[in-house]
């Protein structure tokens, strides 16, 4: 166990009580609480070539591995939920420091068609090749030649670059408090900071840019 383990060990929040473990057993992945995330360059929406560490030094990432550009039925549901709460959070996720990248098996321009349909305000990073999902473990579900992740996953990273928590299809409503809570949690805070949700939906925000790693 790590000292941010060790820190948040004792502090119980709302978050884990909804059945969202900080460290959620995924089978077969190849990562664990406290190892580095490994270095894995992927083309970004916004056209650069960026890296699962290219926020190490800078900010807490959450990298969230999820289907939703070319899936269907349940898969697609799911991903697509996420990301209209993840898209209605952006404000508290950005206000907090926090940024969010989507990764996803799809190529860049279904990730483009995706992106301008939902509104999606945050980088997504393609993995077409499947070298990420493939180090970390990641599973997946194919259909033909088409690939996607078989249940959305999140990596929460420090700012250190070490993993602080793994999320493994996260309640859609409260993903945004769960997010919150979580990096909390590793640095030590009251995890209960995170601003209960309200029993009425908030109305969705307009999309609010973050930093981008792009700049380094």
């Amino acid at each position: 166990m790590t000292a941010k383990q060790q820190r948040g060990a004792s502090q119980p929040d709302e978050a884990t009580s909804r059945d969202e473990e900080p460290d959620a057993d995924v089978p077969g992945l190849a990562v664990s609480v406290g190892d580095p995330i490994p270095s894995v360059g992927l083309r970004a929406s916004d056209g650069y070539l960026l890296n699962l560490r290219s926020f190490v030094g800078k900010q807490p990432v959450a990298l969230l591995f999820f289907a939703a550009p070319t899936a269907s039925g349940i898969q697609a549901r799911r991903g697509n939920r996420l990301a209209e709460s993840l898209a209605g959070g952006s404000r508290r996720l950005a206000a907090a420091g926090v940024a969010v990248v989507g990764v996803t098996c799809d190529n860049e321009r279904q990730q483009t068609d995706w992106i301008a349909e939902h509104r999606w305000p945050y980088l997504l990073y393609s993995d077409e090749r499947r070298s990420a999902v493939e180090r970390l473990g990641i599973p997946l579900t194919a259909s033909g030649r088409n690939y996607n992740v078989a249940r959305p996953v999140f990596l929460i990273v420090g700012q250190d670059g070490l993993l602080d928590a793994i999320i493994l299809d996260p309640e859609s409503e409260y993903v945004v408090d769960i997010v919150l809570a979580a990096v909390r949690r590793a640095e030590g805070r009251d995890p209960d900071l995170v601003d209960a949700p309200s029993s009425t939906p908030a109305p969705p925000e307009e999309p609010a840019g973050q930093p981008t790693a792009a700049s380094s």
